[in-house]
């Protein structure tokens, strides 16, 4: 089997793993949404919440991606299906492929509900590109499931799974937050000049922060999924 039907396979597992339970979805669309409610009565109708609406917004999705990323390998963990990746004959990374792949799509639909709904609730709009937006948007996501995938997969093997990966994942992710913070909220408020440089060099940083996870994680994985 390639190494596209290996990962497809995986892909397709989740999808369908996930369209029975709905858990995850459900999971992290009720926590943005409970965020967002939470911003709405702590700032009001702020004139001053534009300022700072993009570093709130990716608040809300990195805790959001965290708890999905915490239950991307519990099932596998704990109904044995872990053991049966292990034992088929599918690349080890391409499992991290398969696995961080379908932790993009769930991440992704909700952001697509999230982020319609953030803007009408505090009457925000986007000034510049759109599409530039969206980049942000998925360059970010790649950032947060190449790490969030290879880090939950070590703390699925310990007692302290649903702490250690908070614990681990935060620090690193450091880059990816400030390129996503910097680059979202300069798009959305419509820079330009010097401004519209630092996005450019935000999106940058992302750009480098993917290609340096997802390396380091195709390098690893074999590794870590067998420990």
């Amino acid at each position: 089997m390639s190494a596209g039907r290996q990962i497809g396979a995986i892909i397709k597992k989740d999808i369908i793993a996930e369209l029975r339970t709905k858990e995850m979805v459900i999971t992290m669309f009720l926590f943005i949404m409970l965020i967002m409610v939470a911003f709405k009565y702590a700032f009001g109708d702020s004139a001053d919440f534009a300022s700072y609406a993009g570093g709130l917004l990716w608040v809300a999705f990195l805790f959001t991606a965290l708890l999905g990323l915490n239950r991307s390998f519990v099932h596998e963990k704990d109904e044995g299906c872990l053991e049966g990746l292990l034992l088929s004959p599918i690349d080890r990374p391409n499992i991290f492929f398969g696995k961080a792949i379908g932790n993009f799509i769930f991440l992704t639909i909700v952001e697509v509900i999230a982020i319609p709904l953030y803007m009408i609730l505090f009457k925000l709009s986007i000034e510049g590109s759109i599409w530039m937006f969206i980049g942000a948007i998925l360059l970010s996501n790649i950032g947060i499931c190449a790490v969030g995938t290879l880090l939950s997969t070590i703390s699925i093997n310990t007692k302290m799974r649903d702490m250690l990966l908070p614990l681990i994942f935060l620090p690193v992710i450091l880059p990816v937050l400030a390129g996503a913070v910097i680059s979202s909220s300069g798009i959305m408020a419509g820079v330009d000049g010097a401004k519209f440089a630092n996005v450019m060099d935000a999106m940058k940083l992302l750009v480098v922060c993917d290609i340096l996870y997802l390396l380091v994680a195709y390098a690893l994985y074999d590794f870590v999924i067998g420990e």
